[in-house]
């Protein structure tokens, strides 16, 4: 019997600090590893499911959240399965995608009873065609999308910029995490991998303003901080606007940002570094 896949999320309830790149990251070094990989697109502006090479999709993670009053809920397990398709021509074959769409913002206000709990599901549904899910989290204040991740996932990652909304967005992510957590929570397993300091501006834009919030993240999180650091190398957006991964990306940079990944990737789920 196939172990359940492992699930990450990357979250944080501030935009601009990096979630969607870090995903995009994690998901193209573990798939270069020859793993199943699964993204997971939870931002209704569909960031990452642009990056990863899909456009109008049939079937999207709205289906999943969505309930018709008019008619019997049907089994997240199943839509999944329907609104799991490939990654677009520029990522290898064996990364998946539960894909985004903008309306899917207004599930936040729907009355459904256990909406929070229709991903988790879903995923379970998908759980013999995927080694790891990566979960982009939208940057709300808790909320029902939010707690659907928290609820679904196994382990989170908080990226952090160097600045007072990169800060805030972590502290504030921890407060919801901790919600799901503490006893008696909806998923007192979930833990947190840790705060990656991210979109780290370069050796030569590096100023004082900056050491001085990475200090304050270092004093607020302590271990938590890995030792890891995303520097903001344009390759990134090269990648996005062309929908490929890092992987295949050429350069120094690229390199540079490849082997970030795969130090992050490592940190959070240890039992790959293995089978590297």
């Amino acid at each position: 019997m196939a172990e359940d896949p492992d699930i990450v999320a990357e979250v944080s309830e501030k935009g601009g600090v990096g979630k969607t790149s870090l995903t995009a990251g994690l998901i193209a070094v573990a798939a270069e590893m020859g793993l199943r990989v699964g993204g997971v697109d939870l931002d209704p502006r569909s960031t990452l499911t642009d990056e990863l090479g899909i456009t109008d999709p049939v079937l999207s993670v709205n289906d999943i959240y969505y309930v018709d009053p008019e008619k019997p809920p049907r089994d997240p397990a199943l839509i999944a399965r329907d609104a799991f398709v490939p990654a677009g021509k520029g990522w290898p074959s064996n990364v998946r995608v539960l894909p985004c769409i903008r309306k899917f913002g207004n599930r936040e206000t729907d009355a459904t009873t256990g909406m929070e709990f229709r991903l988790k599901r879903a995923l379970w549904g998908l759980r013999e065609e995927v080694d790891v899910f990566f979960l982009d989290v939208p940057p709300r204040a808790g909320g029902k999308l939010v707690g659907s991740a928290l609820i679904a996932a196994k382990k989170v990652l908080i990226p952090a910029t160097l600045t007072d909304d990169g800060h805030d967005g972590a502290t504030e992510a921890m407060t919801s995490i901790e919600h799901y957590t503490n006893p008696g929570g909806l998923n007192e397993g979930l833990k947190v991998s840790g705060v990656v300091r991210s979109i780290v501006p370069r050796e030569n834009e590096y100023r004082q303003i900056h050491q001085d919030w990475s200090d304050r993240l270092v004093e607020d999180f302590g271990d938590l901080i890995l030792p890891t650091i995303i520097r903001n190398y344009a390759i990134r957006e090269v990648c996005r606007t062309g929908s490929m991964p890092i992987t295949a990306a050429p350069g120094r940079e690229a390199k540079l940002l490849q082997e970030v990944y795969r130090e992050v990737l490592f940190h959070t789920l240890p039992h790959l570094k293995e089978k590297s």
